[in-house]
Formats: C-alpha cells, sequence, structure tokens
C-alpha cells in the first residue's frame, strides 16, 4: 500500500499538476479577494447567474469581472497551444507567435486601418490582424530562409520584423496621435470588458482552432522522429506545418483583435510545461493550454492589483513581457548549433588600396557637408519645396543649425560606440541598438525622472550612463557561454530591451504628470534642442573623436582573439571593461537627445566595413563621417517630409535603419552569415 502512494506521489511529481494547480488557486485567491471587497460572498452565486438590475455590485460582477476572467482563461489557453504546435513543426523551443513577429505585424494592419481605411474595421477586424500577421509571417520566414531556417535565424528573423514593426506604429503614432493614442494603450495588453461578447466571439473563434490542432497531434509528433522517417511513414511535413502555422496565425490574429498584443505567453507556458514533466508531445499539447490560462490570469489579477492598491494602471501584456523575456534568455543556452566567430570567418568586400582608403576619406567628409548644405537651405512651406536664399538661410540659422549641431553630434557618438562593441566582441552586428544598450539608457532615463526629486541634464546623464553600462554587463555574462556569438548576443539584447521597454510602458500607463516629459525622452526629437544643449553634445563628440586613438591598440588586438591579445600582453578584462565603460558613456549621451532607437550604431560601421576598411581609426573615423550624414538626413526628413507635422530625429532613423537591415539581409548570400 504504502509503495503504490509513493509511486503516485512520484507521478504527480512528474507531471504539472502541481504547478498549474498552485497557479490556479493563486489567481482564484486574488480573484476572490478583488470580488470580496465589492460584493459579499453571499450574492455571488447570484451575481453570477442572475444579477439583480439595481445592485450595480452585482451587475459589474457579472458584465465585467467574469467575462475578463473568461477571456483571459480563453486567451492564454490558445496563446499556450499556439505556442506548443509552433515550437513542435519548427522544432524550435523559442518559436510563438510574439517572437515570429505575428503580433506585430497584426498590431501595425490594425493602425493602418485604424488611420487609413477605418472602414475594413467595421465587421473584419480579425481579418485586417490576420492579413497583418500573415505579412510579418511571411517576411520572417523569408528573411529566415536565407540561412537555412536555423532555429537562431528564424527568432532573430522575427526579432527584426517585431523592432521594424514598432517603429512604423510609433511613427503612425506621432502622425496620427489622435486616432491612434487609444490603440497605442490598449496595444499593451487590456482585458477590461463590459459585457459577454467579446468571449462569446473569441470562443467561437479559438474553440474550432484548438479542435483541429487536436486533430493534427500525431503528424506533429512526427517531427521529433526527423525528415527521412517521417517521409518514409507517408506524412507530409510541409503540408502539416503549414496547415499548422495557419492555424497558430489565426489564433494570434483573433488574440490581437480582441485584447491587444500579449507577448511571451506562447513561450513561458510550453516552457513551464516542459520543466514541470511534459516531456511528450502528448502531454505538453494538455498542460500547455493549463498552464497559459493559469499564467495570463495570474498576470492579469496582478495588474489588477497594481491598479486597486497603487493606483497604478499597468498592462497585462508588460507583466507577461517581463515573465517571458528572462526565459527567454535562459532557454538561448538550451539552443543547438550556435555559430563561433572563430571558426567562422565572415566575407567582406576587398580591401581598401592607400588611394582608395584617401577617396573614401574625402567622401565622409564631403557627405556630412553636403547634407548639412541641404538641411540648411532646402525646406518646405505652404507652397512646397523651395530652396532659401543666402538672406532667408541666414534668418532662419539659429533655429536650423542646432538641430543639425545635435544631429551631427548624436550620429557621431552612436556610429562610435557601435563601432567599438563590434570590434571587442568581433560582432558585425552589434550595436547599441539591437544589443538593447540604448534601451538600457531609457531606462536609466525612466529611473531618474521618477526616482529622482529634481532631475536635471546631469542627473539624467548619469542614470543614462548607468543604465547601459549594466546592460552591456548584463550582455557579457550571458554571451560569454557562446564565446559572442552574433545571434545570441542579439537576441539577448533584444530580450533585455523588450523587458526595458515593458518597464517603460508601466511608467508612461501610471498617468503621472511627468510622463509627457518621459515621451519627449523617449522620442528622439531634436525640436527642443537649443544652442546650449547643441554645443554640449558636439564637445561630447569632439572628445569622444579624441579618446578613441588612445583605445587604437585594444581595438586592432582584441577581434584577434584572446590567445593572440594575452600573447600581445594586452589585459583582456580591463581592455574589454574600459571599451565597455567608454561605449556607454558615449550611448548615453546619444540616448538623451534620440531617444532609444536609431540603429547608426549598426548602419555606420557596416557601412564603413563594406568600403573594404579594415583597420579600427580609419574604420571609426570614417563610420563617424556616416553617422552624422544619416543622423543629419533623419533630422531633415523628418521635419520637411510630413510637414506641418514633424517626425522625431530618433523614429525617422529607425525606418530607416530598419528598412536597411532588411534589404541587407534580403542581399547578403546565405553563406556570408555567420554560422550558415
Amino acid at each position: 500500500m504504502s509503495a503504490s502512494m509513493l509511486t503516485s506521489v512520484v507521478s504527480l511529481r512528474r507531471t504539472p499538476l502541481l504547478p498549474v494547480c498552485a497557479l490556479f488557486a493563486l489567481a482564484t485567491l486574488l480573484f476572490a479577494l478583488r470580488v470580496d471587497a465589492r460584493l459579499a460572498p453571499a450574492f455571488w452565486w447570484q451575481a453570477l447567474v442572475a444579477p439583480t438590475n439595481t445592485d450595480v455590485a452585482q451587475l459589474l460582477v457579472h458584465y465585467s469581472d467574469l467575462p475578463r476572467v473568461a477571456v483571459t482563461l480563453l486567451c492564454g489557453a490558445a496563446l499556450g497551444l499556439a505556442g506548443v504546435a509552433t515550437q513542435q513543426v519548427l522544432r524550435n523551443p523559442l518559436a510563438e507567435p510574439m517572437t515570429l513577429g505575428i503580433f506585430s505585424g497584426a498590431w501595425l494592419a490594425l493602425a493602418l486601418a485604424t488611420v487609413y481605411a477605418p472602414f475594413l474595421l467595421a465587421g473584419s477586424r480579425d481579418a485586417v490582424a490576420l492579413a497583418g500577421g500573415a505579412a510579418a509571417l511571411a517576411a520572417v520566414f523569408a528573411l529566415a530562409a536565407r540561412r537555412g531556417m536555423s532555429p537562431l535565424a528564424l527568432i532573430l528573423a522575427g526579432m527584426i520584423v517585431n523592432l521594424c514593426g514598432g517603429a512604423f506604429c510609433l511613427a503612425l503614432a506621432i502622425s496620427h496621435y489622435d486616432l491612434l493614442s487609444g490603440l497605442l494603450i490598449w496595444g499593451g495588453g487590456s482585458f477590461a470588458q463590459y459585457n459577454w461578447s467579446v468571449a462569446l466571439a473569441l470562443a467561437t473563434r479559438l474553440v474550432p482552432c484548438a479542435l483541429l490542432l487536436r486533430l493534427l497531434l500525431r503528424p506533429m509528433a512526427v517531427f521529433d522522429l526527423g525528415d527521412t522517417i517521417a517521409s518514409g511513414l507517408g506524412v507530409s511535413l510541409r503540408a502539416t506545418r503549414a496547415i499548422t502555422l495557419g492555424l497558430a496565425l489565426i489564433i494570434a490574429a483573433c488574440v490581437v483583435s480582441a485584447v491587444g498584443v500579449i507577448g511571451f505567453v506562447g513561450l513561458s507556458a510550453p516552457a513551464v510545461a516542459r520543466l514541470a514533466g511534459a516531456r511528450r508531445l502528448r502531454g505538453r499539447v494538455i498542460w500547455s493550454p493549463l498552464t497559459g490560462a493559469a499564467l495570463l490570469w495570474l498576470a492579469d489579477q496582478l495588474a489588477q492589483l497594481c491598479t486597486a492598491h497603487f493606483s497604478l494602471t499597468i498592462p497585462t501584456g508588460a507583466i507577461t513581457t517581463l515573465i517571458g523575456a528572462p526565459l527567454l534568455i535562459v532557454m538561448l543556452r538550451r539552443l543547438r548549433g550556435r555559430p563561433d566567430l572563430a571558426r567562422t570567418p565572415a566575407l567582406h568586400s576587398a580591401p581598401l588600396s592607400p588611394r582608395g582608403l584617401r577617396v573614401a576619406a574625402l567622401a565622409s567628409v564631403l557627405a556630412p557637408a553636403t547634407v548639412t548644405a541641404i538641411s540648411l537651405s532646402l525646406g518646405r512651406g505652404l507652397a512646397g519645396w523651395h530652396l532659401s536664399d543666402a538672406h532667408e538661410a541666414g534668418a532662419l540659422l539659429f533655429l536650423r543649425m542646432p538641430h543639425v549641431v545635435a544631429a551631427a553630434g548624436v550620429g557621431v557618438l552612436l556610429a562610435l560606440s557601435g563601432g567599438i562593441v563590434q570590434r571587442m566582441t568581433g560582432n558585425p552586428m552589434a550595436s547599441p541598438d539591437l544589443l538593447g544598450i540604448s534601451a538600457g539608457g531609457a531606462l536609466g532615463l525612466t529611473g531618474a525622472l521618477f526616482l529622482t526629486a529634481h532631475p536635471g541634464l546631469p542627473t539624467f546623464l548619469v542614470w543614462c550612463a548607468a543604465g547601459s553600462m549594466l546592460t552591456l554587463c548584463a550582455l557579457v555574462l550571458i554571451a560569454r557561454a557562446s564565446s559572442f556569438s552574433p545571434d545570441t548576443l542579439i537576441l539577448a539584447g533584444m530580450a533585455l530591451s523588450a523587458a526595458f521597454q515593458a518597464i517603460s510602458v508601466i511608467a508612461i500607463s501610471s498617468g503621472d504628470p511627468r510622463v509627457v516629459v518621459l515621451y519627449n525622452l523617449l522620442a528622439g526629437s531634436t525640436y527642443n534642442v537649443g544652442p546650449l544643449m547643441a554645443a554640449l553634445v558636439a564637445a561630447c563628440a569632439l572628445l569622444a573623436l579624441a579618446a578613441v586613438p588612445l583605445c587604437r591598440r585594444w581595438l586592432d588586438i582584441l577581434p584577434l582573439g584572446d590567445a593572440v591579445s594575452v600573447g600581445l600582453g594586452v589585459r583582456i578584462a580591463g581592455a574589454r571593461f574600459g571599451l565597455l565603460m567608454l561605449s556607454a558613456m558615449l550611448s548615453a549621451v546619444a540616448t538623451l537627445v534620440i531617444g532609444p532607437l536609431s540603429f547608426i550604431g549598426l548602419m555606420a560601421p557596416h557601412m564603413a566595413r563594406m568600403l573594404g576598411i579594415r583597420r579600427a581609426m580609419p574604420l571609426l573615423f570614417v563610420a563617424a563621417a556616416f553617422g552624422a550624414t544619416l543622423m543629419i538626413g533623419s533630422d531633415w526628413l523628418g521635419r520637411w517630409v510630413l510637414f506641418p507635422q514633424e517626425m522625431p530625429a530618433g523614429v525617422m532613423a529607425t525606418l530607416i535603419g530598419g528598412l536597411y537591415l532588411i534589404l541587407t539581409t534580403f542581399r547578403r548570400p546565405a553563406q556570408d552569415w555567420p554560422g550558415s
């Protein structure tokens, strides 16, 4: 008898039953406490089945609280099921609708329809979200196909699509804030309900998808056996994968159109179920939806608890991101086939001759000068585009020159920061934007604004630099195990960026009057830059250009590897720490002016490297000139493209950088990618 009891206890420990029950119990307790504060327990059953029309508390429970629970459970279960199905057919433990770009594509489609085709949202909101998610998923597969559809390539492509989609959404929100302000708040994940219509609509859409995925259980299980055995069994892997991804896409589109973007539930639920003992696909298909429902319900109850006790409105999607982003970082170590940079030579263009280097240096001087002249003389008015004469240009110089100087200084700082990180890690895809360094600086700005009494420019600079340096140190610790492989480093940086952005979303949703200042800091506009601020940025850029040659020996030797660096007498730890400090300071100053995203730190060194420049100093100086040119051009385009409205220079640079990143990925041959 005791042996059978012991066996039953061991079997319970090997299943996710206890963890799932614990999550449901905690969520139920929080829900009961919140309802108890509104309605006495004696009236709960009446509020559930037949609320009294004259009792406001019963009506709120019946038409608001209970539908919200139903919608939360439906969305959590559906996302958990979509996550486990997507991971199975792609054989990728990091795949889910959020990491594959489906959510951002659906949200962007809804934003575009709201602005340009609102009639589409009247009766086909789900169809609009489905079209956007399908387009994003197609772009992800097209990008990942250039690298053989490897697991890391697929997630990296999804993160790129997420960044670009987020940049386009931000640009639309700035240019049409009156139409999209509500969509931005709702996009963080809003489960507020006023009747049972949304819950019933979701049930009619999600339950058939779940049943169809259940019918595909046996074909999906064959993916564990490999392509050869599956083909011998007569299973079409391509058809099974297409049908499964199509159903997951429909689930994600329905969730986004109903409640907004709820990220990382499809990643967290299967991971928790697997770690709790659900090893086989049949078990994960059962336990992942239950785990997803419990996780999302608990996250929503925590969000409502914060709202009730701290008067702080927190989107549920921000809490799920704070849970899923660290989990993504932990799971990066479990992926196989990480590239080793030491054994993967990247292909570059032919090195420049001395004459070619002189021509490149001359072009790098003429390019910012030409763009500066265009920015100061060519503008747009009520009569259209016009070229200012000398008198008009001189009269407007006091307005335009600070913007140009600040943009040029920021471009230099970001280009130098990106070039230093790329040389230090040997990673051509490293930049302050993709690695989360700028997002860490933005988190520092948020902390300075909300945690200090009267923050000024020195306070913002110190907090911004501290956030950037902490992010860099975290990235070094995470990526050291993979020899600073490009994919692992970028994915870890993007995960950190997602977590930091969730914290910023929580701060923005607080309703604090200081949120207006935070908007201006994160948008990255040079509109409010005056002569003093422009002079400070220019001085920092000049100091950076003067300080970089002092690190010349480190920048030339570190890319050769640890063994060579030690043999040449370089103290690797000290050199990396010094370069990290310098890169973090440069990124912090730039983030103060231009916001957390711009891609300049990625584009400028990449463009200089494409010219064939190899040595550290010429590469960094030419990259600095390209960075200044790109930022001046972005500031000019942002000022006049949407005239009389203004697009922040940081957002415009992000749009240009995102398109550049996608086009570069498409044009670059698959064998040029590290680890392909």
